[in-house]
């Protein structure tokens, strides 16, 4: 089982409130904000249960956006639909969709990436139950 995922980001306050604006949506929320000596900065999120997998935001000034993607699975399109605007609206760039991608089967999806260039993806499918 996955236990978390840390990103490295840039702009901390920018990805926060892109994170922060989703973070319900996709089925998490925050946890916690950090300024203790060994992770300055660090914001946390959990399952919406209180549970893992957790993902964190961890400010790097140094920070370069890779080819990795994080996706989020929903239960439908529309939700889909509603992460794509949410997103839009807080910082998104680069993003594509939302739409169908047949040559994965029944897959609806918009991908975005950060203000940093970390890429992300909301999906709904037959197969991807949160």
């Amino acid at each position: 089982m996955l236990h978390h995922v840390d990103i490295h980001v840039r702009n901390i306050d920018a990805a926060q409130t892109l994170l922060d604006a989703l973070a319900e949506h996709i089925g998490y929320r925050r946890i916690t904000d950090s300024d203790e000596p060994e992770e300055p900065g660090f914001v946390g999120y959990e399952t919406a249960a209180g549970g893992r997998p957790r993902f964190g935001l961890i400010p790097d000034p140094a920070s370069l956006p890779g080819s990795t993607r994080l996706a989020f699975a929903v239960e439908t399109r529309r939700q889909v639909d509603a992460a794509a605007g949410i997103a839009r609206e807080h910082g998104a760039k680069a993003v594509e969709g939302p739409g169908l991608h047949p040559e994965y089967g029944d897959y609806y999806a918009v991908f975005f990436e950060d203000a940093g260039g970390n890429k992300f993806e909301i999906l709904a499918d037959g197969d991807a139950r949160p």
